[in-house]
């Protein structure tokens, strides 16, 4: 009896001293957060082709990805989206994914007269505008009593 004491005894001495088994982390390793980024976007390309080395300005308004790794280093990623801009030695253009509308707008008529599609994605736009206007108008009156 004694010796079922003592190996009781020190089996729950070892118990209590015991850590216990970590689960996986199953959180991503950075934390990342989309938004939009609206304002000025200069570039001027270091390299690549003739093409590609050209100086580009435009207000912009596109979509952004901001990430932050868990070594501490962050990251800004803005895709292209609406912009109005300035190539060199070009003309204004308005874009849109970085499709130029004015080219676009004669490639893509329709063979019937209908509308182009630049037409159709302004129309879109517009659309989108009012339906999240009126979605805001109507929360924040339901929001108010």
């Amino acid at each position: 009896m004694k010796k079922l004491m003592m190996a009781a005894l020190l089996g729950g001495q070892l118990l209590a001293a015991a850590q216990p088994a970590l689960a996986a982390d199953l959180e991503p390793i950075g934390d990342q957060r989309m938004g939009a980024f609206g304002g000025l976007r200069v570039r001027v390309p270091l390299g690549g082709d003739e093409r590609d080395r050209r100086f580009r300005a435009g207000l912009t308004l596109a979509p952004a990805l901001h990430g932050r790794l868990a070594t501490g280093e962050s990251r800004l990623r803005i895709g292209e989206g609406l912009e109005l801009g300035l190539r060199a030695r070009e003309p204004m253009r308005l874009s849109i994914a970085g499709r130029d509308l004015r080219r676009s707008a004669a490639q893509d008529t329709d063979d019937d007269g209908g509308l182009p599609t630049g037409a159709w994605i302004a129309g879109g736009l517009v659309l989108t505008t009012l339906v999240g206007i009126a979605v805001i108008a109507i929360v924040h009156e339901g929001g108010s009593d």
